[in-house]
């Protein structure tokens, strides 16, 4: 009789550990629905732990933390690889708009035209800028095949005499339209002679168009230009919807003032970078409600 009562006590003490056990390894296995949630949801990066000492269950959890972080790291790379294409994309996508501008104010120009002679300078304006546009295509497509491998840079090539005082008036003039429609007669002041000064020359197109673009947009109808032999260009215009504050900001990437939700901010972002690498600085500052926006490009050597 002793014997069966130990047994039976045995049993029961056995029992009641296993019927323990399992209660763990259920809410074990509770906690692990849980936190499989959360990580599938993204709600937590935390690795999956549980209370339970079952090696089975502690297995399955370490397996799971290693899929998990696992697939959080395609996550994000996946997510950057979206991130880089969309910069690349909306700053070609802005540089396209520039020479689509140009090309317009020409054809504008030529409309109003009889001199034959004119016309056919704006038609082969028409056509560098045509060829620009190719070029800015190509650049996009250059980056759709590599845009898993390396972030967008901005093209400089390499550095060249350039008549600036020739970019700096083809530039005006290929902005005739916009301004002209804005009422804005610019008032320019333009050496009579050659200025040479070092940089690519795409650049130095693409720079002084970002500029005149960033005057357009926030010029209240006036704007001067005004270079020197020295290849120092400064643009200057009314800007009452800017502050110090904001024309500190022009040069973010994606900065946008409050009132101009269409705009990019790439613009002055490009031509800073353009710029720099070629040697050169820009400046912004604000004044009685003016913006002065000054050009330093390399000594030609």
């Amino acid at each position: 009789m002793l014997y069966l009562a130990a047994a039976a006590i045995v049993l029961s003490i056995a029992v009641i550990i296993l019927l323990i056990k399992c209660l763990l390894l259920r809410r074990a296995f509770d906690e692990l629905t849980r936190d499989i949630k959360d990580q599938a949801r993204g709600n937590t990066t935390v690795p999956v732990t549980l209370t339970t000492s079952d090696s089975h269950a502690r297995n399955a959890a370490i397996v799971l933390n290693e899929e998990f972080k696992t697939l959080y790291e395609e996550k994000m790379r996946y997510e950057d690889g979206n991130k880089r294409i969309s910069r690349a994309v909306t700053g070609i996508s802005h540089d396209l708009r520039t020479p689509l501008t140009a090309i317009n104010s020409y054809l504008d120009l030529m409309d109003e035209e009889k001199d034959e002679t004119k016309r056919q300078e704006y038609l082969d304006r028409i056509k560098n800028r045509t060829e620009v546009l190719t070029d800015l295509t190509e650049e996009l497509f250059r980056y759709s095949s590599v845009a898993d491998k390396e972030e967008y840079t901005i093209f400089s090539g390499s550095r060249e005499a350039v008549d600036i005082r020739k970019t700096t008036e083809d530039c005006l003039l290929s902005f005739y339209k916009l301004l002209s429609d804005k009422g804005i007669e610019p008032e320019i002041s333009l050496p009579d002679d050659p200025v040479l000064v070092s940089c690519n020359k795409k650049a130095a197109d693409r720079i002084i168009e970002n500029v005149i673009n960033n005057a357009v947009k926030y010029a209240d109808k006036d704007l001067s230009v005004d270079l020197d032999p020295e290849g120092v260009i400064v643009f200057k215009n009314e800007a009452p919807d800017l502050s110090p504050v904001t024309v500190g900001k022009l040069f973010d990437r994606y900065y946008t003032v409050s009132d101009q939700k269409k705009s990019t901010g790439l613009g002055l972002f490009i031509a800073r970078e353009l710029m720099e690498q070629n040697g050169g600085s820009i400046d912004a500052e604000y004044n009685d409600g003016r913006l002065i926006i000054t050009l330093k490009f390399a000594a030609q050597q």
